[in-house]
C-alpha cells in the first residue's frame, strides 16, 4: 500500500561501521526526510519509526536508550522515545496538514552502532487519513542500513534497478569516507567520481546502457606509508539487449527475418520517407500498363553518415515475353538510414509493390516531410 508521504533516509557518517574497542565512543545520526509529493495536503497522525535493536548483524544497535531524537522542519511536530527503539513522531496539535512539497526531518543521534557486520532494516509507517477522510496505517517499507567492519571506506554500492530496457541509464549508490580518490570502471570506460560523492554519499547515473554491463568501483589511499585499494563490483542487465559475437553456434529454431512490411506501392504516383530502426532490405518492383508511357521506381537510401545513395529500376513496355513488362529493385538498408521512396508514370497507369524484411525487430516508420 502506498504511504501518503514519500521517505528518504540519509546517515552521517555515511559509511557505518561497527563498533571496536578502540571506537566505543562513536556515534551515528540518522536522519529520515518525510515529504508531502503532492498534490493535496496530507493530514498525517503519527509516523513511526523502529530501530532494530540487539546484538545481531540484523540489529543496528544494541543500546537504544542513547538515542535522543528531534523533529526540525514544519513547526508543530514532536518526537519521543517508547522503548525498546521505537519511535512516534506527532504533530502537537491533532489535524495538523502538511501542503504539497511540505517536509519534516525526523534526526536520530547518539546510534552506537553494534558490533556484527551485516544489514539492519529501519523500520517507517504512519497513520495519515486518506482521501475518503479515513485514517489509514501504511507501512513505508524498511531502508536498509548496511554495517560495514570497522577498517571499511567503502560499502553499499549498488544500482537503483538490476535490469534496465535498452537504451535507458542506471543510477549507482555507495557510501564512503571522504579523502580517497574513487575510481568507477564500466565496459571500456573508468571515470573519476569523487565530484559525485557528498558526504560520503555517491550517485552517479550512467549512459544509455545497450548490453549487460559490469561496474567496478575502486578507493585508493595510503595505510602505513603503502597504497591501499578497495574494490566493490555490481551488474545490471539490459532487456532485449544488443549483441555482438564472434561465432555462435545455435542448437535449436534460429529467425533471420522479422515481421515483415508492405510500404509504398499501389496505383498512384507519390513520394513516401521512412526511417529504419534495424537493418533489413527492400524488394518490390514497378509494372507499367501503357506502351509509351514509363514507370519509374527509385529509392533513396541515407546511411547515417553517409551521402545518400540511389537505386533506380524503369518499367516501359506492357509486353510479356523477354521485353521489360515489370521492373524489380533489391535495396538494402543499414540501420538508422532514412528512406524515400518516389514512383511515377509518364502518363499511363502503373501498379508497384514494395515489400519490407527487417534483420531483426522493428518497422520502417513514417516520417512527415
Amino acid at each position: 500500500m502506498t504511504t501518503a508521504l514519500s521517505y528518504a533516509l540519509h546517515t552521517s557518517p555515511a559509511l557505518l561501521r561497527v563498533r571496536t574497542d578502540d571506537r566505543s565512543g562513536e556515534r551515528a545520526t540518522l536522519r529520515i526526510t518525510a515529504t508531502n509529493p503532492g498534490p493535496a495536503a496530507v493530514t498525517c497522525d503519527s509516523i513511526t519509526i523502529t530501530v532494530p535493536t540487539g546484538e545481531e548483524p540484523h540489529a543496528l544497535t544494541a543500546g537504544p536508550e542513547t538515542i535522543t531524537a528531534r523533529v526540525e522542519g514544519t513547526a508543530g511536530w514532536e518526537a519521543e522515545h517508547h522503548g525498546s527503539g521505537v519511535f512516534h513522531v506527532r504533530p502537537a496539535e491533532p489535524g495538523t496538514e502538511l501542503k504539497p512539497g511540505e517536509r519534516i526531518v525526523i534526526t536520530l543521534a547518539n546510534v552506537e552502532v553494534n558490533e556484527a557486520v551485516g544489514t539492519a532494516v529501519l523500520g517507517i509507517s504512519e497513520q495519515a487519513t486518506d482521501v475518503t477522510g479515513v485514517l489509514r496505517e501504511r507501512a513505508g517499507g524498511g531502508r536498509r542500513l548496511a554495517k560495514a567492519p570497522a577498517g571499511a571506506m567503502l560499502e553499499d554500492f549498488r544500482p537503483d534497478c538490476t535490469i534496465v530496457p535498452n537504451g535507458e541509464s542506471v543510477t549507482l549508490t555507495w557510501k564512503c569516507v571522504d579523502g580517497p580518490d574513487y575510481e568507477l570502471f564500466y565496459g571500456d570506460q573508468r571515470e573519476v567520481v569523487n565530484r559525485y560523492i557528498t558526504d560520503g554519499h555517491g550517485e552517479w547515473t550512467s549512459p544509455c546502457l545497450h548490453t549487460a554491463t559490469a561496474f567496478m568501483l575502486l578507493g585508493t589511499t595510503e595505510e602505513a606509508g603503502s597504497t591501499v585499494t578497495y574494490g566493490l563490483t555490481t551488474a545490471v542487465t539490459v532487456d532485449v539487449p544488443d549483441l555482438e559475437v564472434g561465432s555462435l553456434d545455435a542448437n535449436g529454431v534460429v529467425r533471420l527475418f522479422g515481421e515483415v512490411q508492405e510500404v509504398a506501392g499501389g496505383t498512384e504516383s507519390g513520394t513516401w520517407t521512412y526511417a529504419a530502426d534495424t537493418d533489413g532490405m527492400i524488394t518490390g518492383y514497378i509494372k507499367t500498363n501503357q506502351a509509351g508511357a514509363p514507370a519509374t521506381l527509385n529509392v533513396f537510401v541515407t546511411p547515417p553518415g553517409l551521402k545518400r545513395q540511389k537505386f533506380a529500376t524503369q518499367s516501359w513496355d506492357v509486353r510479356g515475353g523477354t521485353e521489360n513488362q515489370e521492373a524489380s529493385v533489391l535495396v538494402p538498408v543499414p540501420r538508422g538510414s532514412v528512406v524515400s521512396v518516389v514512383q511515377k508514370s509518364d502518363g499511363g497507369a502503373f501498379t508497384a509493390a514494395l515489400t519490407w524484411f527487417p534483420f531483426g525487430s522493428g518497422p520502417l516508420r513514417p516520417v512527415e516531410t
